[in-house]
């Protein structure tokens, strides 16, 4: 593929990534890993925090399409984490606020050192250097809930989509004009952006749909867990648009925050007789200020 070729298509792969910077594909981040898959280097299911979801869309994008699994299709999406720290056990060591992509630690030496929950992205990077195991990772509690249990043991139970006899009764049937049909293979291919085209929003989850089905498909089950899966999905654009612009702003505090900065800071001045009147102007100033 044509360098030029090979930079499009790892943009576009980069726009589609959690971007959490976890490098759990086995690459050093998102964008290496964009470029990775771009050369064919590494596959589309690498990333574990895109799920299924993210794989079959990386699948598209490369022309390389297969069917999900039913496993692939009732889980499409892993639960998001986020870190906490365990106030009683941490000592503030600081060894945990560095590798974190985003900068969502903070804290000092020998100080408490907490998260910061909107910037977390669950990444866990921070809790192999932790030496007392104070950091944990659990599910966000922000974060869209799943399909109903009903719903996802309708879908692993009922017949899958393949069982349709294209017998055309759903479409009739249903009172807000969908093609039930074309919509629920859409969601069983984990297929969001032709589900969105085929109205998924305007489905009411009725069930008119599955009361004429010959062969009793749940197709009111893919139209919910599509909604559900949906709303996760939009949740997790915008929490991969605030990591990235996180990721960036702690890439450039980093590179711009050299050693020498710090000290210059804390450098006495070199005429410390004049630094003293200085010192000793504004306090009388402030003295002059306070009627003191």
């Amino acid at each position: 593929m044509p360098a030029a070729a090979t930079d499009t298509t790892s943009a576009q792969i980069l726009a589609l990534l959690p971007r959490m910077e976890c490098g759990a594909c086995g690459v050093a981040g998102c964008a290496p890993y964009a470029a990775a898959l771009a050369d064919g280097a590494i596959a589309p299911d690498a990333c574990p925090p895109g799920g299924a979801l993210l794989a079959q869309r990386l699948r598209r994008l490369r022309g390389v399409p297969r069917a999900p699994t039913r496993e692939e299709f009732l889980a499409p999406l892993p639960v998001p984490q986020r870190a906490h720290i365990r106030a009683a056990d941490c000592i503030g060591c600081t060894k945990c606020l560095d590798p974190c992509p985003t900068d969502a630690i903070v804290g000092a030496r020998q100080q408490l050192h907490g998260v910061l929950d909107d910037d977390c992205t669950g990444c866990g990077l921070c809790q192999p250097p932790c030496p007392v195991d104070c950091i944990e990772l659990g599910p966000d509690p922000d974060a869209p809930v799943p399909a109903p249990a009903a719903t996802r043991d309708a879908l692993a139970r009922g017949p899958e989509i393949d069982a349709c006899t294209a017998c055309g009764k759903c479409a009739p049937a249903c009172p807000a004009g969908l093609d039930p049909m074309h919509l629920a293979r859409a969601l069983r291919g984990l297929d969001l952006e032709r589900a969105n085209t085929l109205s998924l929003a305007r489905c009411t989850e009725c069930g008119a749909c599955d009361a004429v089905c010959p062969p009793r498909i749940p197709l009111t089950a893919h139209f919910t867990h599509g909604r559900h899966l949906a709303a996760a999905d939009a949740a997790g654009a915008l929490r991969a648009t605030h990591a990235a612009a996180r990721y960036a702003a702690a890439t450039r505090r980093r590179a711009g925050a050299p050693a020498t900065g710090l000290v210059a800071l804390t450098t006495p001045p070199v005429d410390r007789a004049a630094a003293a009147a200085g010192v000793a102007a504004a306090l009388a100033r402030s003295r002059a200020r306070h009627g003191a």
